[in-house]
């Protein structure tokens, strides 16, 4: 099945059911795909000043999509149920939503690193991280985040409880994408300037090993 959303469709997000996708566009338009029919339920126009692509993420439950107009450093969050953008929040742009396991917070990056209440739809943190932040990830327990630092060649180790840096790692050169094992165990960086992969022990905060892969990796999964 092919499903027409339009020009130049970008970024997908799937709700956690699997009943409804997120298609968004360079173009400022969020098209929504209702996995039963494959068809378009739903098109939002989000404003912005400039044409781009977009990130949306679904929130753990399913009842929000946060959609993040790059060069505007806008959160609009549309409600789920009726495929409408209940509000908008002035936060960062570089990385896409990413939920704390519970879905209380949500955490986005510019310069520094923008909390989220997904109760009330505002920011309550900001908190100062390396150069050029990139990847993101957070542990199973809620616990920790953990961000690279594309250009301060580290990874700094949020305390989600008091949205504090508590620790930075020094990794390889140009780190970019990072995965966390699903007992928290573990964080996998991708060094994309030194073609290896440090691996990091979450409890002391110290890389334990590099391992050299091909060139120039970029992201990462743990399966």
């Amino acid at each position: 099945t092919r499903v027409n959303v339009g020009s130049a469709p970008y970024k997908v997000a799937v709700t956690p059911d699997g009943t409804k996708v997120y298609v968004t566009s360079f173009y400022n338009t969020v098209n929504v795909i209702d996995t039963a029919t494959n068809t378009v339920i739903a098109t939002l126009n989000v404003d912005s000043t400039i044409e781009s692509a977009f990130e949306v993420a679904i929130s753990p439950d399913g009842k929000k999509a946060y959609y993040i107009n790059d060069y505007d450093d806008i959160v609009s969050v549309i409600d789920t149920a009726t495929n409408t953008i209940t509000a908008t929040i002035t936060a960062g742009s570089y990385l896409p939503v990413v939920f704390t396991p519970d879905g209380t917070k949500a955490y986005i990056a510019d310069d520094n690193i923008s909390v989220i209440d997904t109760v009330t739809n505002t920011v309550t943190a900001t908190v100062p991280v390396g150069s050029d932040p990139s990847g993101f990830a957070i542990t199973s327990d809620g616990n920790k985040a953990y961000v690279t630092n594309r250009g301060s060649n580290n990874v700094s180790v949020i305390d989600t409880i008091t949205n504090t840096v508590i620790a930075t790692v020094p990794v390889g050169s140009d780190p970019s994408g990072l995965a966390i094992t699903s007992d928290g165990k573990k964080v996998y960086v991708t060094n994309s300037g030194s073609n290896n992969v440090s691996v990091i022990d979450t409890v002391t905060n110290t890389v334990i090993a590099n391992v050299p892969v091909e060139q120039e990796p970029i992201k990462c999964i743990v399966l």
